[in-house]
C-alpha cells in the first residue's frame, strides 16, 4: 500500500512538470520567414515599420511586438523620459542586460552604441536638465524599416530600465526610424524567476499602458491616441500607443516614478491546530516563507548597495539557498512531524512564500510557472513525509523529484 502512494505521489509530481514544460514558454516563437510587405505598418514619413523586435537581422529572429511609437526624434524622446531626476530609469548595463527569454549578452553592440551618443558631440539641453536616465549598452535587438530606396535593419537607439535586475523592472528598447520622423518603442515588463535563474516576461501590454499613462497626465507635453493596428504575434494585442511630444518643452513630460507598488497586504492565515502537537509544522512553515521571501529582498539590497557587483555574482549564492538549503531545513524540520502536518505545513508554508514574491513584484504569472512551482511544492512535500515515516524510497523519490524540477527550468524546458 505504502509503495502504491510513492508511485501515485511520483505520477502526480512527474506530470506536474511536464505539464509545466509543455505551457512554458514565456515567449512566442512566430513561424519563419521574409519581411512580407502586408507586415509592414505607416507611422510617419517615408518609412514602414515591421513592428517586431528580433534577435538577429531577419524575421526567423521575431521576439517581441512594437507597442509604442513616439512621433519624435530618438533625442527628443530620450530627452523627455530622462528629463526630471526625480524618475527610476536607470542605464541598463552589460552585465545586466538580458534578453525577452532571459538569456544574457555580452558588450557586443556597446561600441556602435557609444559612436552613436558620443558623435553628436555636446547636448545643451541635457546639460542644463541633467537627467539621470543615461543611455544602456550591449543590446543586440533589431527592428526593421522600409523606405523608397529599399530595407534595413536597424540596433537598439537607446535602452533604459527602471526597477532592479533581481526584483522586477520595466525595460526599453528605442528604435529610430532611418529618416527620424519617429521612434518605435518595445517596452516590456520584466521579473527575476529564481527557478529559472533569469528574466521572465509577462506582460508587454501593461508596461506600456504605464509609458502612455504618464504623458496622457500632462497634456501639455504631448498628445497620446491609441490605434488598433491590427499587429498578430509577439504578445501584442493589436493596439498601438502613439505619442508626440512637444518640442518646445523640453523639459516636460518626463515621467514620474513609475512604481508605486503599495505594499501587499500580510495574508494572515492562522491556522488554529493543537500548538503543542503541531507547533515545529506552523515554525515550518512560516521559516519556508520567510526564508523565500527574504532571498528577493536580500538581493535587490545587495543589487542596490554594490552596484559595480555583477547581478548574478549575487543571485548565485542566493541560489544554493533555495536548491540546498530549502531541501535542507525541510528534512531537519520533520523529523518528529505527523506526515500529514508535515505535508502541510511545506506545502502552505512555501506555497505562500511563493505568493508573497510574486505579488510584492506585482506581475502577471505565466500558467507554465504555476503548474511548476505546484510540483516542486508536491517534490519537497514528499521530502517532508517520507522524512516524518523514516520511509526512505518516499524520502529519495522526493528528493528527485526536486532536482528534477530544479533542472527542468535551468534546462529551458520550463
Amino acid at each position: 500500500m505504502q509503495r502504491k502512494r510513492v508511485v501515485v505521489a511520483l505520477l502526480v509530481v512527474g506530470a506536474g512538470l511536464v505539464l509545466s514544460g509543455a505551457l512554458g514558454g514565456t515567449a512566442e516563437h512566430p513561424d519563419p520567414g521574409e519581411v512580407p510587405a502586408e507586415s509592414l505598418i505607416a507611422v510617419e514619413g517615408d518609412h514602414e515599420l515591421w513592428p517586431y523586435t528580433s534577435r538577429r537581422r531577419s524575421v526567423y529572429g521575431q521576439t517581441l511586438a512594437i507597442n509604442v511609437v513616439f512621433l519624435n526624434d530618438a533625442e527628443t524622446v530620450e530627452r523627455a523620459l530622462t528629463a526630471d531626476p526625480e524618475t527610476d530609469w536607470q542605464e541598463t548595463n552589460a552585465s545586466e542586460e538580458t534578453d525577452e527569454f532571459g538569456e544574457g549578452y555580452g558588450d557586443a553592440g556597446a561600441d556602435r552604441i557609444s559612436e552613436t551618443r558620443d558623435g553628436n558631440g555636446s547636448d545643451p539641453v541635457r546639460d542644463i536638465v541633467e537627467g539621470n536616465w543615461e543611455t544602456a549598452t550591449g543590446s543586440d535587438r533589431y527592428s526593421y524599416f522600409r523606405g523608397p530606396d529599399g530595407g534595413v535593419w536597424k540596433g537598439v537607439t537607446f535602452e533604459l530600465h527602471d526597477g532592479t535586475y533581481l526584483g522586477t523592472r520595466d525595460h526599453v528598447r528605442a528604435y529610430e526610424s532611418p529618416d527620424g520622423e519617429y521612434t518605435a518603442v518595445q517596452v516590456h515588463e520584466e521579473y527575476y524567476d529564481w527557478f529559472r535563474l533569469r528574466h521572465t516576461v509577462p506582460s508587454i501590454d501593461e508596461p506600456a499602458t504605464r509609458l502612455e499613462d504618464e504623458f496622457i497626465d500632462n497634456p501639455t507635453a504631448a498628445e497620446v491616441s491609441r490605434e488598433y493596428r491590427g499587429i498578430d504575434g509577439g504578445w501584442s494585442d493589436g493596439w498601438l500607443s502613439v505619442i508626440e511630444l512637444a518640442l518646445l518643452l523640453p523639459t516636460v513630460g518626463a515621467l514620474l516614478s513609475r512604481r508605486t507598488r503599495e505594499a501587499v497586504a500580510e495574508t494572515s492565515m492562522r491556522l488554529r491546530r493543537e500548538a503543542d502537537r503541531h507547533a515545529l509544522d506552523v515554525v515550518l512553515a512560516v521559516a519556508l516563507a520567510g526564508v523565500f521571501v527574504s532571498i528577493r529582498h536580500v538581493a535587490v539590497a545587495l543589487e542596490v548597495a554594490y552596484l559595480s557587483l555583477p547581478p548574478k555574482a549575487i543571485a548565485a549564492p542566493l541560489y544554493l539557498v533555495i536548491a540546498v538549503g530549502l531541501p535542507a531545513l525541510v528534512v531537519s524540520g520533520t523529523e518528529r512531524s505527523d506526515p500529514t502536518a508535515a505535508f502541510l505545513g511545506v506545502v502552505l508554508g512555501l506555497g505562500a512564500g511563493f505568493v508573497l514574491d510574486f505579488a510584492a513584484l506585482g506581475v502577471a504569472v505565466p500558467p507554465g510557472l504555476i503548474v511548476h512551482r505546484v510540483a516542486i511544492l508536491a517534490a519537497l512535500g514528499l521530502v517532508a513525509v517520507g522524512r516524518a515515516t523514516s520511509d526512505r524510497p518516499v524520502l529519495v523519490a522526493g528528493a528527485l523529484a526536486w532536482v528534477v524540477g530544479l533542472a527542468l527550468p535551468l534546462a529551458d524546458v520550463i
